[in-house]
């Protein structure tokens, strides 16, 4: 095994690990990963993203449910939206390829990382000790099923889960706690991932020229692996480790993940 591939099994599960208390799927890194040390294609990476996000999603979803952090009412509203929306997600990516190219799913993919730093570091200013009561879900219903769409189209674009955007929902929208807000975006993400997945082998037909390419290690074992760090990242993080270290890493890692974007984007107008 070249040591190159050695250092991507490790950095992908390491995102896996680190990702799994988050509410995040690790998607705004898994794609950059396999774009740029990987030389893939944006199909390419979007089928591999997505199969990592989903273990991630199931594993950490399984730990936070499993320690009480999860809102099973609020997922299930959230998913009737964000599932047929991540089928619409995956029609635009195609469009979006077949016409403006791979340059508009970095864009998009920039925008997202963006707004997820921009949401994180906000919530790290204004955190409070003293968590706020949450409020009635019902009037908000609506609201929440809007958000959740836009987390099932982003994941049909861009191989991502929605994590940052159904946190962002489950923080600000509802006033959840991190580990309550993270599980139940680890629910919503479970089930609008697959969704997206199959919808891009369907439509992009690279899923036989992608196995053919990591064989059975990066068909079964990496996601397999995938799943067992983001089942014992989460469970360790709930218990052990504080939120705001946590935080702090995945701040550095979604910020390194923005540069390497600009700095695709500079090569290209240079």
């Amino acid at each position: 095994m070249e040591i190159l591939t050695i250092l991507v099994v490790a950095l992908l599960l390491f995102v896996a690990l680190v990702f799994s208390p988050l509410g995040l799927g690790g998607g705004v890194l898994f794609v950059p990963i396999f774009l740029y040390l990987l030389d893939w294609e944006v199909q390419e990476a979007v089928i591999g993203s997505l199969t990592l996000v989903f273990m991630v999603a199931l594993g950490s979803s399984l730990s936070h449910k499993s320690s009480g952090h999860a809102d099973s009412t609020v997922a299930n509203a959230g998913r009737i939206t964000a599932i047929p929306s991540a089928v619409i997600g995956t029609v635009l990516a195609s469009v979006l390829l077949a016409n403006l190219g791979s340059v508009s799913i970095k864009i998009f993919a920039a925008l997202i990382l963006i707004f997820v730093l921009e949401r994180t570091i906000s919530r790290m200013r204004q955190e409070n000790p003293e968590e706020e009561p949450e409020p009635d879900f019902q009037p908000l219903k609506k609201k929440y099923q809007l958000g959740t769409s836009f987390a099932g189209i982003a994941s049909g674009i861009l191989g991502i889960g929605g994590g940052a955007i159904l946190v962002t929902l489950n923080r600000s929208l509802l006033q959840m706690d991190a580990h309550k807000a993270a599980g139940t975006s680890y629910m919503v993400g479970s089930t609008i991932v697959p969704v997206a997945l199959v919808s891009h082998i369907i439509l992009d037909g690279v899923a036989g020229d992608l196995y053919n390419t990591v064989g059975l290690l990066g068909t079964v074992v990496v996601p397999l692996l995938a799943f067992i760090c983001a089942l014992f990242g989460a469970k360790v993080a709930i218990k052990h480790i504080s939120k705001n270290l946590v935080t702090i890493v995945f701040l550095v890692a979604v910020s390194l993940s923005l540069f390497r974007y600009f700095v695709d984007f500079y090569s290209m107008i240079s």
